[in-house]
C-alpha cells in the first residue's frame, strides 16, 4: 500500500499566492499526522507540540486556532506563532469565549462560574485590551478574528437582543481587521443576522456543523457573504455530534467517511471566489471526514484541475 504522505503537498500555499485564497487545518498539533504532514523525527511530545507547526506550514499557508478560545493569548506564544512560521502565513484565531459565551455551560472547567450569566459577553473593551492588542503583534500573519458564538437562549435570538448587542458591538471595534461571526442557532440564519455583519462589514462564517443548514444551503443565499472576503469552517459533518466524531475519526490518518455534498459546495465556492477575485480562507477540521490534511489535497485536486480553472 503506497504511503498516503505523498499526498500532503505545498499546493494549498501556491493557491494562496496566487489567488488569495488560504486552506488549513484546524489546529495542528495531531500526533497522527506523524508520516502523513510531518516527517522529522522530534526528540519527545512535548518537543513535537512545540515545534511542529514550522514544518506544518511548509504545507499549508494558514491555520484556525482553537487554543485562543479558551484563554487569552499572551505575548510570549504571539512570538512563538511568529518565530515558527514564514512571513505569508496566516493565523484564523477564534476570540476567546469569554467575549462569546452568553452563559457559562455546566461544564466542570468553568468552576464555580458554570451555569452563570457572564458579565463579559461582548464587552467591546475587555475584547480590545486582553485580545485585540496582544494578537496585533503577528502583523500581517494575522488572519480573520472569529467570534464564535455557542447555542444562544431561545429568548435572546428571538425577542432581538442578540441582534442589537451584535450591532453595537460590531460597531464599537477598532478598523482595519478581518472580522468574522459563527452562529449556531440555525433560526439566526436570516437577513436581519445578514444585515448587521453587512453594515459593519464583517463575515459570516459559512459552516458545515452538526446541526447548522447544510453548506450547500449557505452558500447559496448570496446575502450571507456579508463582508469583502469569506470564511469557512468545516468542522463536522450534518447530524454528528463532535464527539461522536472524535471518536470515530481520531487518531486522524485517513479519511473514513467522505462527504461528497460538503465537497461539492465547497469546490463549487471556491471555483467562484477564484474566479471572481475573492480573498478568503478555508479551515477544515479532522472532524469532518477523518483526515483534514488528506480532505484538503483531494478538494485541490478538484479545485486545481485544468476543467475546473477553465470553467
Amino acid at each position: 500500500m503506497p504511503s498516503e504522505s505523498a499526498l500532503v503537498t505545498d499546493r494549498a500555499i501556491q493557491l494562496a499566492r496566487q489567488a488569495d485564497v488560504y486552506l488549513g487545518t484546524s489546529s495542528w498539533k495531531y500526533e497522527g499526522w506523524q508520516g502523513l504532514v510531518y516527517q522529522n523525527n522530534y526528540a519527545s511530545l512535548r518537543a513535537f507540540k512545540r515545534r511542529c507547526l514550522a514544518e506544518y506550514a511548509r504545507h499549508f499557508p494558514a491555520v484556525g486556532m482553537d487554543a485562543t478560545f479558551y484563554r487569552f493569548p499572551d505575548q510570549r506564544l504571539i512570538e512563538e506563532l511568529d518565530t515558527l512560521t514564514p512571513p505569508e502565513f496566516r493565523f484564523g484565531l477564534k476570540v476567546t469565549e469569554e467575549i462569546t459565551v452568553y452563559k457559562y455551560p455546566t461544564h466542570p472547567r468553568y468552576g464555580t462560574r458554570k451555569g452563570q450569566d457572564n458579565t463579559n459577553f461582548l464587552d467591546g473593551e475587555l475584547f480590545t485590551t486582553d485580545f485585540l492588542e496582544v494578537v496585533s503583534g503577528l502583523g500581517t500573519k494575522l488572519g480573520p478574528l472569529i467570534f464564535q458564538f455557542g447555542t444562544l437562549p431561545r429568548v435572546v435570538v428571538g425577542d432581538g437582543t442578540f441582534l442589537r448587542r451584535l450591532d453595537e458591538f460590531l460597531n464599537g471595534l477598532p478598523g482595519g481587521y478581518q472580522y468574522a461571526v459563527e452562529i449556531r442557532n440555525r433560526q439566526l440564519f436570516n437577513e436581519g443576522y445578514f444585515g448587521v455583519l453587512k453594515k459593519h462589514g464583517v463575515a459570516h462564517v459559512h459552516t458545515s456543523w452538526s446541526w447548522m443548514p447544510l453548506l450547500p444551503e449557505q452558500i447559496a443565499r448570496q446575502e450571507s457573504f456579508t463582508a469583502d472576503y469569506f470564511v469557512m469552517r468545516l468542522l463536522t459533518a450534518p447530524q454528528t455530534a463532535h464527539q461522536d466524531a472524535v471518536e470515530a475519526f481520531f487518531p486522524y490518518q485517513r479519511i473514513l467517511k467522505p462527504l461528497p455534498v460538503i465537497r461539492e459546495a465547497l469546490i463549487t465556492h471556491l471555483n467562484r471566489a477564484i474566479k471572481s477575485n475573492l480573498p478568503g480562507y478555508v479551515f477544515i477540521n479532522n472532524r469532518l471526514e477523518g483526515a483534514a490534511p488528506l480532505t484538503i489535497e483531494q478538494v485541490l485536486d478538484q479545485v486545481l484541475a485544468p476543467e475546473a480553472a477553465s470553467n
